[in-house]
C-alpha cells in the first residue's frame, strides 16, 4: 500500500464484514478524506503502527479478536493512547457501552448508523486532527495540550451522557405502575435537564396530564406553563414528528413514541438563567424519550393484563354462579324424589342417575373456579390434622355409584396424620381415584397404599388401566392437556384434574409424581405431604341423628321461585315448620314475625342483597343462625357474608343429605363468635 497524499486525513475503519466496509467507505468519501478500511483487529493495529489517523471506527464484534481487546492494545502503545475510538455496534447495552468509554472511547454508536450523523462527528475529529498538527507543527505544546483536554471533555460528557440514560433506564424499569413511571420520568427531567415538565398521555378512554415538580412554585406559574403549552402544540401540528424548541417561550418538546404511534409528548421548560439549548441535550432528551417510551409502554401493556384477568376472574365468577342456581334447584328436587320414590322402581334409578351427572357437573364446576382462584393466587386454605386415611375411604365411598362398571379397589395401611384443608384434600383424592376408574376397564384392578414414612404421609394410588406414553406422561400435569382426543375418550374430561391436583398438592407443601410403563400397562400416581401428630381427641356429644329428630323452624328468603320450592319441599318432608319469601324486605319481616331458629338467605336477591338482608336481622335477631345461599365462592364472598352476620356460607348446589347434616349440627343460639369450621371451604 502506497503512503496517502500529506493534505489528506486518514480515517480507519474497522470491521469484518466486507459489506460494512464498503458501505462505510462510500458513506465517508464525501469527507473528501483518505478512507483505510480493514478486516480485523491486528490488521487495524498493523495500520496504526505505520501511518498516523485522525479517527478509528471499530466494529466491537469481532471474531479472533474484537473491538475491546484491540483497543486495549491499542491504549498500551504511547503514540496511540490518545487516538479517538468510535466504537460501533448493533447491540443496545449499557454496561458494553461504558466498557468502551472505559477504554477512552469518545463515542459508542448503534448501527445502523444515520449518515449525516456519522459524518458530523468524524468531520469532528478530522477538524481536530488538523487542527493539532498545525500546532505540532508551530511547537505550540500548550494549545496542543488544550486540545487534549478538549477530546477528553468530549469524550467525559459521552460518558456522563451514556451513564445517565442507564441509570434512567433502570430506574424506570423498576416498576410496572404507570403513575410510578411517570413520576421517575419528570422527577430525571427536572433534577438533570429542565426546572419544569410535563408528560402527556392518552390512553384509550384518558388523557393523562402530568406536571412535576407537583406543587413547587415554578410548576404553577402561568407563564412556563403557557410556554409549555405552545410546545406542545407546536409539536403536534408539526407533520416531521421530531422534537420542536421555541428559543423566545425557553420551552422544549418531545414526541414519545411507542409501537410507531405518538401516544405521548414530554415537554421541558427552562428558566431564562440557564444556557442555550444545544444539540447534544436535545439529543440527549430524544433518548431519553426512546427509553420513556419502552417504560411507559410497558406499563400500558401489564394494566391491559391486569384488566383482562379481572374480566376472566369475574366471568369465570359468573359463570359458576349462574350454573349454581339451576344446580340448587335440581339437586333439591331429586332430594324429594329420592325421599318419596321407591327403590325398585325404574324411576329411582333414573334418579340416581341424574344424582351422578349431577355430582359430576358439580364437581367439574368447582374445578375449573378453583384452577382459576389458583393461577391467580387467590386460594386461600385451612390448615388441621387429617387423617389421610379416612380421606381415600371418603373418596372411594363418593364414587361409588358412579358407574355400573366394577373395579377391584384395595385399600392398605395405616392412619397417617398431615397438616392439610380436609376438603382440598378430599379434592384431590377424589380427582386421583376418579382418574384411575375412569381409565380402568371394568374387572381390572385399582390399589391405593396410605403409609406414614419419615415426615411425610404417602399416598399412591396404582391402577392396571390404560397407562401413560412417555410423551403424554412428559405433559400428565398440563392444564388442559389431553393425551388421547379420539372419539373413545369423550368421557376424558377438559384436562384440569391432574393440574388442579399437582397445584393443591404444592400449596400443600407436599409433591406429586406419575410413573407408566407404557400404554396398556396401567399408571402409579404418588402423594407426599407433610406429617402431624394425631389430634387428641373431642369428648363424646349428641349424634347428627340425635339432633335431625328435633324439627326446626326455618325461613327461607330466595327469589327464585323454583329453588325457593324445592329447598321448602325438601325441608319440610324432613318435618322441618318452614316459611318462605321472595325478597329481602318480605324476609326481614316474616322473620319478625315467626321467629325462626335458621334463615336460609340467597345472596344475589333483587333491590336488597343478602348482605343487608343479614346485616338487619342481625341488629334484630341476636340469637338466630344466618346461613347465606349463594353461587358465588370466591374468598372475598365468605368474607364478606361474615362481615354481615351470617354463620355460614353455602355454595350451590348443597346436596340433600350434607344440607340435613348441617341442619342437624347447627346450635340452638347463636354465639358470640362462629364456631370453628362453620365458614370453610367444605361448606361453601
Amino acid at each position: 500500500m502506497s503512503e496517502p497524499p500529506v493534505e489528506r486525513v486518514n480515517i480507519l475503519v474497522v470491521d469484518d464484514r466486507p459489506s460494512k466496509l464498503i458501505a462505510m467507505e462510500a458513506l465517508l468519501a464525501e469527507l473528501g478524506e483518505n478512507v483505510v478500511c480493514v478486516s480485523s483487529g491486528a490488521d487495524a493495529l498493523r495500520q496504526l503502527l505505520d501511518w498516523e489517523f485522525a479517527v478509528v471506527l471499530l466494529d466491537v464484534n469481532m471474531p479472533e479478536m474484537d473491538g475491546f481487546e484491540t483497543a486495549t492494545l491499542l491504549r498500551r502503545r504511547p503514540r496511540l493512547r490518545h487516538i479517538p475510538i468510535i466504537f460501533m455496534t448493533a447491540g443496545s447495552d449499557e454496561t458494553r457501552a461504558l466498557q468502551g468509554y472505559s477504554l477512552g472511547a469518545v463515542d459508542y454508536i448503534l448501527t445502523p448508523v444515520v449518515p449525516e450523523v456519522l459524518r458530523t462527528k468524524v468531520k469532528v475529529f478530522v477538524d481536530l486532527y488538523r487542527t493539532t498538527a498545525e500546532l505540532k507543527r508551530g511547537a505550540d505544546e500548550r494549545v496542543a495540550l488544550a486540545a487534549e483536554r478538549a477530546a477528553r471533555a468530549t469524550a467525559e460528557a459521552a460518558r456522563q451522557r451514556s451513564a445517565f440514560l442507564a441509570e434512567a433506564g433502570k430506574r424506570m424499569a423498576r416498576s410496572l405502575d404507570l403513575e410510578a413511571t411517570i413520576a421517575t420520568l419528570l422527577d430525571l427531567v427536572v433534577s438533570e435537564l429542565a426546572d419544569a415538565a410535563v408528560l402527556r398521555l392518552r390512553v384509550p378512554g384518558q388523557d393523562i396530564a402530568t406536571t412535576f415538580p407537583p406543587g413547587h412554585p415554578r410548576s404553577k406559574s402561568p407563564e412556563l406553563l403557557e410556554a409549555m403549552d405552545e410546545a406542545i402544540r407546536s409539536l403536534r401540528a408539526s407533520t416531521r414528528g421530531g422534537g420542536s424548541e421555541e428559543e423566545t417561550t425557553r420551552a422544549l418538546a418531545c414526541p414519545v413514541l411507542a409501537r410507531g404511534a405518538t401516544d405521548a409528548v414530554l415537554g421541558l421548560v427552562f428558566e431564562r438563567g440557564r444556557p442555550p439549548l444545544d444539540a447534544s441535550t436535545v439529543m440527549l432528551v430524544e433518548d431519553l424519550c426512546g427509553r420513556a417510551a419502552m417504560a411507559v409502554d410497558n406499563c400500558l401493556l401489564y394494566r391491559e393484563i391486569q384488566d383482562r384477568d379481572a374480566r376472566k376472574d369475574q366471568f369465570v365468577a359468573m359463570l359458576a354462579h349462574e350454573l349454581r342456581n339451576p344446580l340448587s334447584v335440581i339437586s333439591s328436587a331429586l332430594g324429594i324424589l329420592e325421599s318419596l320414590g321407591g327403590s325398585e322402581d325404574p324411576a329411582q334409578m333414573a334418579r340416581r342417575s341424574v344424582r351422578r351427572q349431577l355430582q359430576s357437573l358439580t364437581r367439574l364446576i368447582d374445578d375449573l373456579v378453583d384452577v382459576a382462584r389458583i393461577t391467580t393466587g387467590k386460594i386461600t386454605m385451612t390448615l388441621a390434622p387429617v387423617n389421610l386415611r379416612d380421606s381415600v375411604q371418603r373418596s372411594i365411598d363418593a364414587l361409588a355409584s358412579e358407574k355400573r362398571s366394577k373395579h377391584l379397589i384395595e385399600l392398605a395401611g395405616h392412619d397417617t396424620w398431615i397438616l392439610a384443608d380436609s376438603v382440598r384434600i378430599d379434592q384431590i383424592l377424589t380427582n386421583l381415584v376418579g382418574n384411575a376408574r375412569k381409565y380402568t376397564p371394568a374387572g381390572g384392578s385399582i390399589r391405593i397404599r396410605v403409609e406414614p414414612e419419615g415426615d411425610h404421609g404417602v399416598f399412591e394410588i396404582d391402577d392396571s388401566g390404560a397407562g401413560m406414553a412417555p410423551d403424554v406422561l412428559a405433559h400428565a400435569f398440563d392444564l388442559f392437556f389431553q393425551g388421547d382426543r379420539s372419539a373413545d375418550r369423550a368421557g376424558g374430561g377438559l384436562g384440569i384434574g391432574l393440574t388442579l391436583a399437582r397445584q393443591l398438592v404444592e400449596l400443600h407443601g407436599g409433591s406429586i409424581q406419575a410413573r407408566s410403563a407404557g400404554e396398556g400397562r396401567g399408571s402409579r400416581f404418588t402423594i407426599r405431604l407433610p406429617r402431624c401428630a394425631a389430634p387428641v381427641g373431642d369428648g363424646p356429644g349428641s349424634t347428627a341423628g340425635e339432633a335431625a329428630a328435633r324439627p326446626r323452624r326455618i325461613v327461607i328468603v330466595e327469589d327464585n321461585e323454583d329453588a325457593r320450592q324445592m329447598l321448602k319441599a325438601l325441608l319440610e318432608l324432613a318435618r322441618h315448620e318452614v316459611h318462605d319469601a321472595a325478597d329481602g324486605p318480605a324476609g326481614i319481616e316474616l322473620t319478625a314475625a315467626v321467629e325462626p331458629e335458621v334463615a336460609f338467605v340467597d345472596i344475589g336477591l333483587p333491590g336488597m342483597d343478602g348482605y343487608e338482608v343479614a346485616r338487619r336481622l342481625r341488629e334484630r335477631h341476636k340469637d338466630l343462625c344466618l346461613v347465606a345461599l349463594s353461587g358465588y365462592g370466591q374468598p372475598e364472598d365468605r368474607r364478606k357474608a361474615l362481615e354481615a352476620g351470617f354463620d355460614m356460607h353455602l355454595l350451590k348446589p348443597v346436596d340433600p343429605d350434607r344440607l340435613s347434616a348441617i341442619i342437624a349440627e347447627l346450635p340452638p343460639r347463636r354465639v358470640g363468635q362462629v364456631a370453628n369450621g362453620w365458614i370453610r371451604g367444605g361448606l361453601a
